[in-house]
């Protein structure tokens, strides 16, 4: 064979056995290069043409595969009896920690489809991850909506226990007071109180709680209580009466205004429209005074 020959057996390699391999679209050349390499190797024309076939149904390398720098000077070795296909030089690829892996395991690594289009379905992991924050955005707001209906039915406006009236006084029994037994529910050992022209008594029953409640007591102007030897039938009040009972865990209580109706001394001592509250706590009564 001479270096005409020979040069065109290369250029028809080339073609054949390149990356660029085009022969098997040109059946001329590819009959050609049966017949060059059967004048070479008697006997493997039938292995070349079988090597021709299979290297040209191989799919093009990937771009970033590494190229001869001349498709044209590239000379593969010529196939030999004992070859079944030709094989494409390994490409070698260097991952991110500097080491090598062979082509096919790069290729096995890396899916067919194309790498400049990025996959329209989420990932997986981002999928739960979104699905995740929904259902905690939903137990919030839920939470949320169960606190503002709670509070609506629940809440109301706070009132105030206590007067913040200041207590001017403390009242002990007074053995000197003597009450008509019968008098107004008066007993005959009801403990008895004085203060400013007020006689404070024990009841068996208020008038303002019609009987119900317990350490009842009764509120009169000292000048009201009947004398001693007075008749029962004869009993009469000129002026108010105040009574309280305990309900409960609310302690018996008596509250007024202090106005013409009110003693003489008690007027002296208090300006009127101010008020005084009597609260009573076993045998104690406290006096309260808002001059409001």
């Amino acid at each position: 064979m001479d270096t005409a020959t020979r040069d065109e057996l290369r250029a028809l390699r080339a073609r054949a056995y390149g990356p660029t391999a085009d022969i098997d679209q040109d059946p001329a050349a590819l009959r050609r290069l049966h017949e060059l390499e059967a004048r070479q190797r008697p006997g493997a024309a039938s292995d070349a043409a079988a090597a021709v076939h299979v290297a040209t149904a191989v799919p093009a390398e990937p771009e970033t595969a590494a190229r001869p720098e001349s498709t044209a000077q590239v000379e593969p070795a010529l196939p030999q009896a004992t070859t079944r296909q030709p094989t494409r030089p390994p490409t070698r690829y260097v991952g991110e920690g500097g080491a090598e892996s062979p082509a096919d395991e790069h290729l096995a690594a890396e899916p067919d489809s194309p790498t400049t289009s990025p996959d329209p379905t989420p990932p997986k992991h981002r999928l739960r991850l979104r699905t995740r924050l929904l259902w905690a955005l939903s137990v919030v707001v839920a939470a949320a909506v169960a606190a503002v209906v709670t509070y609506a039915v629940t809440s109301m406006a706070p009132v105030s226990v206590s007067s913040g009236a200041e207590q001017i006084a403390t009242l002990e029994p007074d053995s000197l007071v003597h009450v008509p037994t019968g008098w107004f529910g008066a007993g005959p050992s009801s403990a008895a109180y004085q203060y400013y022209g007020l006689t404070l008594f024990e009841a068996a029953g208020g008038f303002s709680s019609a009987g119900n409640g317990t350490q009842c007591f009764t509120i009169v102007a000292t000048e009201q209580l009947p004398a001693d030897d007075a008749d029962p039938n004869s009993w009469s009040v000129n002026g108010p009466i105040y009574s309280g009972c305990r309900v409960g865990p609310f302690p018996a209580t008596v509250q007024f205004a202090i106005d013409s109706n009110s003693p003489e001394e008690l007027r002296a001592r208090f300006p009127d429209g101010s008020t005084l509250q009597f609260v009573r706590d076993g045998d104690r009564i406290g006096v309260f005074h808002s001059g409001e």
